[in-house]
């Protein structure tokens, strides 16, 4: 990451006195309330005796979780019976904090599910996750999030183990959605030694972090976060003494730092504990200016998982969901550059519902929530494409990848049994040179007891021989092919397992075969181009990937290459990779399986296929309707090129009539307002020299605020 100029450090600081000068106070408060036994209102009873001023800046609701949906291998947000209460009333205990000046976000930790910051195995996946955490702040008038990384008990229920990147993407993405929010850092667990990766700083996205020890001062190493971001102080009001806090706050003072924390704010006066700290940092005594008011805990109300979209037509999708007991849901969806909802179903007793006049090759998000006698939060779906609506010829595109940053996410696939089946073209570009030589085609590697997957290469094996890879009694089981691919060809290639042998197939012809007996432990994240590790990815063409929970005969193999006929029994999984924009592939078995792609454009997707039909009657018609249709797509789009651009270019941003008038704001990876600007249709020119060089967000919003588009700008 290159170096930031003093511009862009002026901004950042700038940016962070936006929210200190809100507070009024330096050090800023910052108060957690743990919503399970007290009511998050009396934070805003607490006030400084002579400025009368209110004692906290920021407010932590503490605390909803990152759970874990087993059958959809997916981080979902969740929300127990006392944060549904706060989220849901937020006009009752939200908004009476912030009419004082006083910022509410909302605190998210693992739940002993395995899913946390830490281990998102793509940047699709972090995105995922991300989106969830922007619609939940949006719909319920947040001010932000706080991550803590706790609890998350990595590696339960077939998740991953803390990886370098998961954090970094996921405040990234973050961002990206919430370019004026707080994002602030618990600094503890895994994520405290997993700031860095790939040249990007996880303290580039986030305003603040504290010291999570409480009782102890010691600072967050959160680079570039400046002492005014940071909390090194940390009293637990009714736990740490009032000597302590003195200390704490003397400490404080003395090195300049911008932060206060104080954590478990109770229901009863502890003016006292406060003063303790205040009579140091602010020269006032803490006095309650109102009553302390108690807190009746929530009713439970769980919202829906297992969401996934089906049946992508182009202008109709099939919203799917688990049902919760015997309760009704209310369902809404919106274009994903939409701020308003539509409601598409009311108190339905349903858990699937198809909606319709939806434009083709568009992005879409739903959410529904559960009725009972209170109404649960919304769960937030993955963002879906609506799809083009055009039937093409099968093998009609392939999708490229890069071997580096390119690959396919499909979520959790529980592969476990006596049986299965890989299969799918290849066209490889380029084997790897640097050890341990893998390439991954598809499958899940969550460890060498939970695996099943296909590749190319292996530390003893040659980089352009397949291998078929799955675990029996905690033992990865290994067999090769005999026969070496070469580059720029393309291979069917098919892997079986019956119970009593493993077998691989090239081109519809046996290769290789061993005895093997046991049952497959495989469950976990099913990737396409990528295995556990970017290194690994599959650098080459792909196409027509099936995952089978059976074993396949070679007549099948063989006749099949290139289509099934469906519905097709025990096929799992379909990818046809037909759809020729895009970052969705849809899964044609019917099992509701996208595929998402991550770091794709319009450059990987090509007509260079391994199938083709002697006659393809309409394809020209049916080649111009979808033209069409992605021309209309686009339209409705704020297009600007070249990106990246020069400080010394010309950067050209393309507004379509739904955003004229709207407003245009660039904000700095840390969220800074760098410039405000009015929209105007047609082709608008826009000099970049005034940026420094580096990367920012520019979000685009219509007049009436009904439509909103954010893109990613870099500047060299």
């Amino acid at each position: 990451m290159k170096k930031k100029s003093i511009l862009f450090v002026l901004i950042v600081l700038a940016f962070q006195a936006k929210f200190l000068i809100k507070a009024q106070l330096n050090p800023m408060g910052i108060c957690y309330v743990e919503v399970n036994n007290n009511n998050i209102l009396n934070a805003g009873a607490y006030k400084l005796q002579t400025s009368n001023k209110y004692l906290f800046g920021v407010v932590n609701i503490f605390a909803a979780n990152i759970n874990y949906d087993t059958s959809k291998g997916r981080a979902y947000l969740y929300s127990n019976n006392n944060v549904t209460k706060v989220l849901t009333n937020a006009q009752t205990y939200i908004k009476p904090l912030q009419d004082k000046g006083i910022k509410v976000v909302l605190t998210v930790l693992g739940n002993h599910q395995g899913a946390g910051i830490c281990n998102f195995p793509t940047r699709e996946a972090a995105k995922d996750f991300a989106l969830q955490l922007a619609h939940t702040v949006n719909t319920y008038g947040l001010d932000g999030i706080d991550f803590d990384d706790e609890y998350s008990d990595y590696g339960n229920n077939g998740t991953g183990q803390p990886n370098s990147s998961s954090f970094v993407m996921l405040v990234q993405e973050l961002r990206a959605l919430l370019p004026d929010k707080i994002i602030s850092f618990y600094y503890y667990g895994p994520a405290a030694s997993r700031l860095s990766w790939n040249g990007y700083r996880a303290g580039d996205y986030i305003n603040y972090s504290w010291n999570a020890m409480y009782g102890t001062f010691s600072a967050p190493n959160v680079p570039p976060l400046t002492n005014a971001q940071i909390s090194p102080a940390a009293v637990w009001l009714g736990n740490t003494s009032n000597s302590t806090t003195t200390s704490l706050a003397n400490q404080t003072k003395n090195g300049g730092y911008g932060l206060f924390l104080w954590y478990d704010l109770h229901g009863t006066n502890e003016t006292t504990q406060l003063s303790a700290g205040t009579q140091t940092l602010y020269g006032e005594q803490t006095v309650l200016s109102t009553p302390l008011q108690s807190w009746t805990q929530g009713t439970n109300c769980d919202a829906p998982i297992g969401l996934f979209t089906s049946n992508l037509t182009g202008t109709s999708a099939k919203l799917n969901w688990t049902a919760v007991g015997t309760n009704t849901y209310d369902v809404d969806y919106k274009p994903a550059t939409s701020s308003t909802w539509i409601n598409a179903a009311t108190a339905t007793t349903a858990t699937s519902l198809t909606i319709s006049g939806l434009t083709a090759n568009t992005e879409y998000d739903w959410r529904i929530r559960t009725n009972c006698s209170v109404k649960s939060t919304y769960m937030f779906a993955p963002r879906f494409n609506s799809g083009t609506g055009v039937v093409t010829p099968t093998g009609n595109y392939s999708l490229s990848l890069d071997g580096s940053s390119e690959s396919g996410s499909a979520g959790n696939l529980t592969l476990s049994g006596s049986a299965l089946s890989f299969e799918g073209w290849i066209k490889p570009s380029s084997f790897k040179s640097a050890f341990p030589y893998i390439s991954s085609i598809m499958g899940t590697e969550v460890s060498d007891s939970n695996s099943a997957l296909l590749r190319l290469g292996d530390g003893n094996l040659a980089n352009n021989k397949l291998q078929f890879v799955v675990s029996i009694n905690n033992v990865q089981q290994k067999l090769a092919s005999t026969t070496a691919l070469n580059v720029n060809t393309w291979y069917h290639v098919a892997a079986t397992y019956d119970g009593a042998a493993m077998k691989i197939y090239i081109n519809g012809v046996l290769d290789a075969s061993r005895s093997q007996t046991g049952s497959i432990n495989s469950n976990g994240a099913f990737n396409v181009g990528y295995s556990y590790n970017t290194s690994r990815n599959f650098n080459g063409k792909i196409d027509e990937v099936r995952v089978w929970k059976r074993a396949l005969s070679q007549t099948e193999i063989s006749q099949k290459m290139c289509n099934v006929t469906l519905p097709a029994t025990s096929l799992s999984a379909y990818w046809k990779f037909n759809e020729g924009s895009g970052t969705s592939v849809q899964d044609t078995s019917g099992n509701g399986v996208s595929l998402t792609l991550t770091g794709v454009d319009s450059t990987n997707w090509g007509t260079d296929v391994p199938c083709t039909t002697s006659t393809q009657k309409g394809s020209i018609a049916a080649e111009t309707q979808k033209q069409i249709i992605n021309e209309q797509a686009v339209k409705k789009q704020v297009r600007l090129y070249p990106n990246p651009v020069s400080r010394s270019s010309q950067l050209t941003i393309s507004v379509p009539a739904e955003f004229n008038k709207g407003k245009l704001t660039v904000y700095s990876l840390s969220g800074n307002i760098v410039e405000t600007q009015t929209l105007s249709v047609g082709d608008n020119p826009y000099n970049p020299s005034k940026l420094s060089a580096g990367n920012y967000i520019i979000q685009f919003e219509s007049q009436n605020g009904s439509l909103k588009q954010v893109e990613r700008l870099m500047v060299k």
